[in-house]
C-alpha cells in the first residue's frame, strides 16, 4: 500500500542561517591566489608538472568547500526541527496482541489466521511481536490512546481475556476492531476475597481494622506480613499496604505494573513518572494508574490521630481500596466484554491520517560522518601543500 510523506520544519525561521553559506565560500575565493606566469625554456617540462599538481588540488579544494557547506546545511536543518509525516491508511491485516497472551496461544492464532501480516504488542507505541515481550500496560488506557490511529483503525484485537474489568469510563474505541479472547472469562478464577499483605512496618490502626473487617462482614480476611526486603508477587498478593517513608523502591513498582494494589500515604514519594488524580479533596485522596495496576496515597499521615480516629474507618478504607482495585472488581462494580465495551466510540473524522517522525537524530549522525571526513581531508591535505613549497 503506497504511502506518502511530506518534510515540515516545525521552526522554519531557523533557515535564515543558511546565509552563513556565503562565508566559507567567500574564504575559499580570497586565498585562491592568481600567480604570474614567467617563462623559462630550461624549466618547461618543470612548469607543466606543476601545473598538474595545482589543477589536483584545486579539486581536493572544491571538495573541502563542499564538505563545509554541507555541514552547515546539517546544522541549519537541525535547529530547523523537521518531521518528516507519513500519511497511514488503516488495514485489517494488522494485530494488537496483549501481553499476557502465551507465545504458544499466539503462534496458534496467528497460523488459524493467514490474512494477518503484521503483528505488534498492544502498547503506546506498538512494537513488532518479533521484539521482546513488553512490561504489562493498563490495556484500555493504551487502547483508548491508539484509538485515533489510522494504521490501527481496522486492526485485530487479541486480548488475554474476554471480560474486564469496568473503571474507565473515558474509554474510547474504534467501531472497526475485530475483538478476539484467548480465554472467555467470566470471573470465576477471581479470588473472594483480595489477599492483602503488609511490608516491613505498618500503621497502628491497620490490624485492628483487620480484626474488625473479619469479625463482621469478611470473615475469611486475613492479612499477610512480609519482611521489609521482600519482592511482592502478584498473583500471590492483590493488595500491599507500604508503610516505610522515602522514595518507592523498584521492587514495588513493579508489583505495581504488573497489576497489583499499592496503599501508602504521602510519606512514600515517586518521580515525576507517576502522575496522580485527586478523587477525594475531602480527606486527600489520590491515585496513580501504573501499567495494569494501581497506586492509592493518602496525602495525610496515617499515623495521625485525625486520620485513625474516625469511626467509620474500617467500612471507609475497604470501599476506597476495593473501588481502586482494577482487577478485583467483581465486589463492587460490574464488568464489561468485548461486545459490550464501555466508553466512547470515535468517529472516523476523529481519526488522525499521518504519523510524525523526527529527523534530528538522522541529521546529527551524517553532521558527525562529514565532519570526521571532513577533518580527515583536511589533515591529509595540510602536509601534501607544506611539501610542495619546499624547495
Amino acid at each position: 500500500m503506497p504511502v506518502s510523506e511530506t518534510l515540515l520544519l516545525q521552526i522554519p525561521s531557523w533557515l535564515w542561517l543558511l546565509c552563513a553559506l556565503a562565508v566559507p565560500l567567500l574564504i575559499h575565493l580570497l586565498r585562491q591566489s592568481n600567480p604570474q606566469e614567467i617563462t623559462f625554456a630550461a624549466v618547461h617540462w618543470l612548469q607543466q608538472r606543476r601545473q598538474r599538481r595545482w589543477k589536483q588540488w584545486f579539486v581536493r579544494d572544491k571538495l573541502l568547500l563542499l564538505l563545509r557547506l554541507l555541514l552547515l546545511t546539517l546544522l541549519v536543518l537541525a535547529l530547523a526541527q523537521p518531521l518528516l509525516l507519513r500519511n497511514t491508511q488503516p488495514s485489517a491485516q494488522r494485530l494488537l496482541v496483549d501481553p499476557e497472551v502465551t507465545p504458544a496461544y499466539l503462534q496458534q492464532f496467528l497460523a488459524d489466521h493467514p490474512q494477518i501480516r503484521e503483528g505488534y504488542w498492544l502498547q503506546p507505541s506498538p512494537q513488532p511481536v518479533t521484539e521482546s515481550r513488553p512490561a504489562a500496560r493498563d490495556l484500555w488506557l493504551t487502547l483508548s490512546q491508539l484509538a485515533d490511529a489510522s494504521e490501527f483503525r481496522r486492526a485485530h484485537i487479541l486480548l488475554a481475556r474476554e471480560n474486564n474489568a469496568s473503571g474507565h469510563d473515558s474509554f474510547r474505541y474504534s467501531p472497526h476492531w475485530q475483538w478476539h479472547a484467548a480465554n472467555s472469562g467470566n470471573g470465576a478464577d477471581t479470588p473472594a476475597l483480595p489477599r492483602i499483605a503488609v511490608l516491613g512496618g505498618e500503621p497502628a490502626w491497620l490490624q485492628p481494622l483487620i480484626q474488625q473487617l473479619a469479625g463482621s462482614t469478611l470473615p475469611q480476611l486475613v492479612l499477610q506480613r512480609l519482611p521489609a526486603d521482600a519482592t511482592p508477587v502478584v498473583g500471590d498478593i492483590d493488595w500491599l499496604i507500604y508503610d516505610t517513608p522515602g522514595p518507592l523502591p523498584q521492587r514495588i513498582a513493579e508489583f505495581l505494573r504488573a497489576g497489583g494494589l499499592l496503599i501508602s500515604d504521602a510519606r512514600v514519594t515517586a518521580d515525576s513518572t507517576f502522575r496522580f488524580i485527586d478523587i477525594d479533596a475531602q480527606t486527600g485522596l489520590e491515585t496513580a494508574p501504573v501499567g495494569r495496576g494501581s497506586w492509592l496515597r493518602y496525602r495525610r499521615d496515617w499515623h495521625s490521630a485525625a486520620f485513625s480516629h474516625d469511626a467509620n474507618l474500617p467500612q471507609r478504607l475497604w470501599q476506597q481500596w476495593s473501588t481502586q482495585d482494577w482487577q478485583w472488581q467483581h465486589a463492587s462494580r460490574g464488568r464489561w466484554s468485548m461486545d459490550a465495551l464501555p466508553g466512547t466510540e470515535l468517529a472516523d473524522e476523529q481519526v488522525i491520517h499521518s504519523q510524525r517522525q523526527p529527523l534530528q537524530q538522522a541529521l546529527i549522525f551524517a553532521f558527525a560522518l562529514l565532519l570526521l571526513l571532513e577533518r580527515s581531508l583536511a589533515l591529509w591535505r595540510r602536509p601534501a601543500t607544506t611539501g610542495g613549497d619546499k624547495r
